[in-house]
């Protein structure tokens, strides 16, 4: 670096270690202000990041708040079938009770049934 010799307000110059500290200030100056500019721009950069983690989060908040309002629905629906069997059961019990007071029998509705063709009534004949 060429160094020119720095003048004196009233004409003079300075002495060697002066200028040499001179120019060590001023290249200190330099030094941070470059810094400076690059902090600057990195803040403007995590300020940017920050903003878009801001809308992340707002968007899994909304998204976990849907998922708690299925889950409350969801548990009210199962609590409104638990109670609407329950009452059913009862109804047949009661229903139950009633026929076996009065002597009714019962027989299931449902029948096992066989279609084999190996089990062919036996016929008269042959």
């Amino acid at each position: 670096m060429a160094t020119k010799q720095v003048e004196q307000v009233n004409g003079g110059t300075l002495p060697a270690s002066r200028q040499a500290a001179v120019e060590q200030g001023l290249h200190m100056f330099q030094e941070v202000a470059a810094d400076r500019d690059q902090l600057a721009v990195e803040v403007t950069r995590m300020r940017s990041d920050i903003a878009g983690l801001k809308v992340v989060i707002e968007a899994l908040e909304a998204q976990l708040a849907d998922a708690q309002s299925r889950v409350a629905t969801a548990t009210i629906v199962r609590d409104a079938a638990v109670s609407d069997r329950a009452e059913y059961k009862t109804i047949l019990i009661s229903i139950q009770s009633q026929l076996r007071a009065f002597g009714i029998k019962h027989e299931p509705l449902v029948v096992e049934r066989r279609n084999d063709k190996d089990e062919q009534p036996a016929t008269g004949g042959a």
